[in-house]
């Protein structure tokens, strides 16, 4: 993970905002993947795997586990089954089964999680550096 102050410095030598990319990778701890499906989904109602494939060039199994990630460990993506019929939206489909669509959760219930787990981040850090008595409390003795 990049430092905080490799990023600024990169920002102002860039010009750029701070992209979502960073953003989820920083404070969330998202790879590239992850980040990417994560931003299309926010962008993009009733995603599919398929969809996902497409449009990353990946194989399935790594859009599945970013998809994982999202929504049974980061609780941000949703994901629901809908019959190929609903989905198609074809009334006389002689297709048959189910697949799962992805939604992001409501994008201000993800801002709060986000400055939640930044708020928390600081505190600690910002705990670290209240009980800091010396440089050399930050030397790990070797066995």
């Amino acid at each position: 993970m990049e430092s905080i102050s490799k990023q600024l410095k990169e920002m102002v030598d860039e010009k750029q905002i701070f992209s979502c990319s960073k953003l989820f990778k920083c404070i969330i701890g998202l790879n590239d993947l992850e980040s990417n499906v994560f931003s299309y989904i926010l962008k993009h109602d009733d995603a599919t795997t398929m969809n996902l494939t497409e449009e990353f060039n990946k194989d399935r199994s790594s859009i599945q586990r970013a998809l994982i990630r999202l929504t049974d460990e980061l609780d941000v993506v949703q994901k629901r089954s809908v019959s190929l019929k609903e989905y198609l939206g074809e009334e006389e489909t002689s297709k048959r089964g189910y697949l799962y669509v992805y939604k992001a959760k409501d994008l201000d219930l993800i801002k709060e999680q986000l400055r939640e787990l930044l708020n928390r981040w600081y505190e600690s850090m910002s705990g670290y550096i209240d009980n800091l008595d010396s440089i050399f409390d930050c030397i790990v003795e070797q066995n």
